[in-house]
Order: structure tokens, then sequence, then C-alpha cells
């Protein structure tokens, strides 16, 4: 079996793997270290808004 290990952030993200053909997900920094996926998503919404007002 194929087991998904790797950027599963988001229950998105595993429900993808599963559809895609993985047996199983492995999701580590989701659940262990919340700081750095809070952080992942203030970057990166700081980034879109950044990128709307420059346009």
């Amino acid at each position: 079996p194929v087991i998904a290990e790797g950027r599963i952030y988001t229950q998105e993200d595993a429900a993808y793997a599963i559809a895609e053909g993985a047996y199983a997900v492995v999701v580590g920094t989701a659940i262990t270290r919340p700081r750095i996926l809070a952080r992942m998503f203030s970057n990166t919404l700081t980034h879109v808004a950044q990128s709307l007002h420059a346009s």
C-alpha cells in the first residue's frame, strides 16, 4: 500500500491523497506543531493580501 506523508496540512490534503489512491496518510506537523502551521497560513494570506493591494 501507498502511504502519503509530508505536506498534509489540511483535511482537504488528506482527502485528496486518499482519493488519489493512498491507503493512509501521515499527519505530523499539522498536529504536533500548530504554531508552524499557523505561521504558514499567516504568511500565505499576507502574501495574497499584498498581491491584491499591489494590483
